[in-house]
């Protein structure tokens, strides 16, 4: 009965290992890791839609008269973000991605319109932002 328990051990600590690695982490086999370099360059595409809006949010400030004064509200979103892949085990959606970045809320104050607008907007909060994508039929999908 001895011998048995360093392979008991060697098991659990096998599947133990598997089981606490996480919800969302890359298995090492060539379709998941094409599945991660998809997602990778599908992410890319995402943050760059993401900060085109957040500069169109910029040039588009609404302007209100505020407190003897001016105010303006834009929200950016990214670039930093974090992404990672999980299989499903599904034939039809074999993967999953996560994406994490942060939503940004600034402020521009100013004594005019057009100092408010020429001003450097401060940052008022952040709001991290997941995002879950599937992959189903060869693309990922919102």
């Amino acid at each position: 009965m001895r011998n048995q328990h360093p392979v008991y051990l060697v098991l659990l600590s096998v599947v133990l290992a598997l089981n606490l690695s996480g919800p969302f982490t890359a298995v090492a086999d060539s379709g998941s890791s094409a599945a991660q370099k998809s997602f990778e360059q599908f992410v890319n595409v995402w943050m760059s839609k993401l900060d085109r809006i957040g500069k169109k949010n910029i040039l588009r400030i609404d302007v209100m008269p505020r407190d003897q004064g001016f105010v303006g509200r834009y929200v950016c979103y990214g670039p930093e973000c974090k992404f990672s892949v999980k299989e499903t085990g599904s034939p039809e959606t074999p993967f999953v991605g996560v994406l994490h970045y942060s939503e940004k809320h600034f402020l521009k104050k100013g004594e005019t319109r057009q100092k408010t607008i020429q001003s450097p907007g401060m940052l008022t909060e952040k709001i991290r932002v997941t995002e879950i994508f599937r992959f189903t039929h060869g693309k990922w999908v919102y």
